[in-house]
């Protein structure tokens, strides 16, 4: 009985799809439309927003991520198959890899809204959301490509079995 029990803990906790670094309380269900029209309002409040890494910049103590925003799953990846609200910054006090922070990566970040950043763009300059990062999770390069299309029914073995 023990052994069981023992087995089923270990099944459920392999289910995780986050790190134990983005359990965090006082995660609050904000939008990103909500943050981009109203940011003041929702200064200080800790989000978990994800999306595909447009491009990284390093400056003197941190560095800045700017990322395409799409909706979470239930398994908290980004749905990049669903439209993109836009876009937003991510601030980190640690020094991003150039490696592994690379464009096109999906990636998924807790913080708090820090309020709005000017950002220059090809049409101009623009206002992004800002982030302070508390942690920040990258999902392994085209792990989609790699596991689900040659092995289409794999996706509900790995929910279900």
């Amino acid at each position: 009985m023990r052994f069981c029990l023992l087995l089923i803990s270990l099944l459920l906790g392999a289910c995780s799809a986050m790190p134990p670094a983005f359990e965090i309380e006082g995660i609050r269900e904000v939008s990103y439309a909500q943050v981009s029209e109203n940011t003041q309002s929702y200064k200080d409040t800790l989000v978990q927003w994800g999306g595909v890494i447009i491009e990284v910049n390093h400056e003197q103590n941190a560095s800045l991520m700017q990322v395409l925003f799409y909706p979470l799953d239930y398994y908290g990846r980004p749905e990049i198959d669903k439209p993109s609200a836009g876009y937003f910054i991510v601030k980190s006090s640690e020094t991003l890899d150039p490696e592994d922070y690379v464009a096109s990566r999906e990636v998924v970040v807790v913080g708090s809204v820090a309020g709005k950043t000017e950002v220059s763009a090809s049409y101009g300059n623009t206002s992004l959301p800002l982030i302070e990062a508390t942690a920040i999770h990258l999902w392994p390069i085209a792990y989609r490509d790699n596991y689900y299309r040659y092995c289409p029914t794999c996706y509900f073995r790995q929910l279900f079995w």
